[in-house]
């Protein structure tokens, strides 16, 4: 079966255009699984509102398989205890069964809603994110308590991740950036609200969402299952790093610079390290890469940098990412502090705030 990424783009425009470009993420996302010497799971979350099309796109890779055999695993209801559980209520023997990290291990992990994830007091979020960080190493997980000891796994835990929530309050930016940011984001713009006229359309037609849902689903998990055959599975691609065209590298390299310095948060009394660009490099790269056998090629080419420039926007702090954008828009010329209060949305007195601290000047008072 040959994998035919225009079939699979045909369909899901026929039924969810503005999906499309979410939909191209996240296979690139499950393509990773296929680089022999990807040590860096990619995590790609979905932002926004709940008419923004998140869980459909997630939807859409549920129930895909490789040589016959599940390539997803979908968790409905997520909790970072999962992963390696120390639950009271489970025997020692019985833990292993479980445990979410095993199961996932070389798959792509669905999570529908990670709204909750998101929300919570600071040190709740940190201790999430704190695992997060760890099993987003893709070297596995341990954990100590005082019922069942030291209990998880070490070696090679490389999966994939697809999630989708809501969009989330600065404080989460921050916890992330302290513990060393292992996510990427794609934000999904809200769907226009439908007219009397429109429902009443979407009620004549003789393909509703779910039939539109089942095509697309249908197309991707073809296209799945033709990719890795095609790649001989699960880490099933050498890549030749001397056939990557250096100014490819050099735009990744760029977008992984800029994440990195508008992710580290700045505050005059307590100054953060800031982060390094390796990582995001390493992840970026391995998306880009992802991308590139998606579409047929072993080979890094121009068209592989719209989609990261997408999803390093995306990454980028909400109120900083607006402000980005605007000096975009202003071709570098410099902002007024109203310029930038109408792109955040926030008081003045914040504006002046982001402005300094995110180091985002020229600012004109």
């Amino acid at each position: 079966m040959n994998p035919n990424l225009e079939a699979v783009r045909a369909t899901v425009m026929t039924h969810f255009p503005t999906l499309w470009p979410a939909a191209e993420a996240g296979l690139s996302t499950a393509a990773t699984l296929l680089l022999a010497d990807n040590s860096n799971p990619v995590a790609l979350i979905y932002v926004g509102p709940p008419s923004a099309g998140k869980t459909t796109v997630v939807s859409m890779f549920d129930g895909a398989t490789s040589d016959g055999k599940p390539l997803c695993y979908r968790s409905d209801k997520f909790t970072t205890a999962a992963f390696v559980s120390q639950s009271a209520k489970v025997s020692r023997e019985e833990l292993a069964n479980v445990d979410l990290l095993p199961r996932i291990r070389h798959k792509v992990l669905l999570t529908p809603e990670l709204s909750t994830t998101f929300r919570g007091k600071q040190d709740e979020l940190a201790e999430r994110f704190s695992t997060l960080t760890r099993i987003l190493d893709g070297q596995g997980y341990t954990t100590d308590s005082g019922t069942h000891g030291k209990r998880g796994y070490t070696g090679d835990y490389l999966f994939a991740w697809l999630g989708a929530t809501t969009p989330f309050d600065p404080i989460v930016w921050k916890v992330m950036a302290q513990l060393g940011s292992r996510m990427f984001f794609l934000v999904m713009d809200a769907v226009a609200e439908p007219t009397v006229e429109d429902l009443v359309s979407v009620n004549r037609q003789p393909i509703v969402y779910e039939e539109g849902l089942r095509q697309c689903r249908e197309a991707i998990h073809q296209f799945l299952e033709g990719l890795f055959a095609a790649h001989g599975g699960v880490r099933g691609v050498q890549w030749k790093p001397e056939e990557n065209a250096p100014h490819v590298l050099k735009g990744i390299a760029r977008c992984a610079m800029l994440l990195a310095t508008l992710r580290t948060p700045y505050n005059d009394d307590n100054p953060y390290e800031a982060e390094s660009p390796l990582r995001a490099n390493a992840v970026l790269y391995n998306m880009a890469r992802g991308h590139a056998l998606i579409s047929g090629r072993t080979h890094l080419a121009m068209d592989d940098l719209p989609a990261i420039a997408r999803v390093t926007l995306s990454s980028i702090p909400t109120r900083r990412r607006a402000v980005l954008l605007t000096m975009a828009e202003a071709e570098g010329a410099p902002l007024t502090v109203a310029q930038v209060e109408q792109a955040t949305k926030v008081s003045r007195h914040t504006v002046e705030a982001v402005s300094n601290h995110a180091k985002l000047t020229p600012v004109i008072m």
